[in-house]
């Protein structure tokens, strides 16, 4: 697989009615692009006993997808001022995902080796309303181990 080695650190902050959590993720990973469109490949960490999980994250102009595959499946679109459906297969089952996007942004500094990704959005599982999510992906390249 070609493209740029990167640091990855996600972090999604939920709020719930009042209740906030934050859920950080570090990986390494590549990005590369065709064209108008970026693509982003790690595989998350995995927690002790849970099979691994690669994710790839796909980036255009207001629009983003993520696919995961392995211990979580999930596919789904977010496109800005768009509601979309999608779902998400955990070990306990499949649950169906809608969300609201209210943006997508990606910036990469071509100059500096770093960019971010950003995602706000509502999301409901199963019909029960889960929390307004934002979600920053900070990227920075490896340049150590290209």
């Amino acid at each position: 697989m070609e493209g740029l080695l990167v640091h990855i650190h996600m972090k999604t902050q939920i709020n719930d009615q009042g209740r906030k959590e934050t859920n950080t993720v570090k990986a390494t990973g590549r990005l590369m692009s065709k064209g108008q469109v970026t693509y982003l490949r790690f595989e998350e960490p995995a927690e002790e006993g849970i099979d691994k999980t690669m994710q790839t994250v796909k980036v255009q102009q207001g629009e983003m997808s993520v696919i995961r595959k392995g211990a979580v499946n999930m596919n789904q679109r977010f496109v800005t001022g768009v509601e979309t459906e999608g779902t998400y297969h955990s070990p306990y089952g499949p649950m169906r995902m809608l969300t609201d996007t209210k943006n997508v942004r990606f910036l990469w500094d071509e100059s500096a080796s770093k960019g971010e990704i950003q995602l706000s959005y509502a999301l409901t599982l199963q019909g029960e309303f889960a929390g307004d999510y934002e979600m920053r992906v900070t990227l920075k390249e490896d340049k150590e181990r290209q």
